[in-house]
């Protein structure tokens, strides 16, 4: 394997929903969950590579690529967020902007803010 991009394990529909959550609502137990879903994961992609060698790269998008975009915010999701109102959904998916969002809060950094 080149590079495994462990990002594309949490846009699955039961994962996407607890990373969202863990972003907006900085919950330790959500970390917990994907933390179990790395080492699974992991465990799966070592023993199909039987030994050989594989690059990892954690979590490296921006953050607003695992968010609900504006077209898709309702009543409805924002309640599976914990959200009494999409308005204050919308609020917090925005303090997630950043101007260069290549230079953000992504990778290694998460782990120093949500430490």
């Amino acid at each position: 394997i080149g590079l495994c991009r462990t990002e594309h394990m949490f846009f699955s529909p039961e994962r996407l929903p607890i990373v969202q959550h863990w972003i907006l609502r900085d919950g330790k137990e959500y970390l917990d969950k994907i933390e179990n879903f790395q080492r699974s994961d992991f465990n799966e992609i070592f023993e199909a590579m039987n030994a050989k060698k594989v690059t990892i790269r954690l979590l490296d998008p921006p953050l607003h690529e695992f968010v609900p975009h504006e077209d898709q915010i309702n009543d409805e999701v924002a309640a599976r967020l914990g959200y009494d109102s999409t308005h204050k959904l919308k609020q917090d998916i925005e303090a997630l902007h950043e101007e260069n969002p290549m230079l953000g809060l992504r990778g290694c950094r998460l782990g120093i803010v949500h430490e």
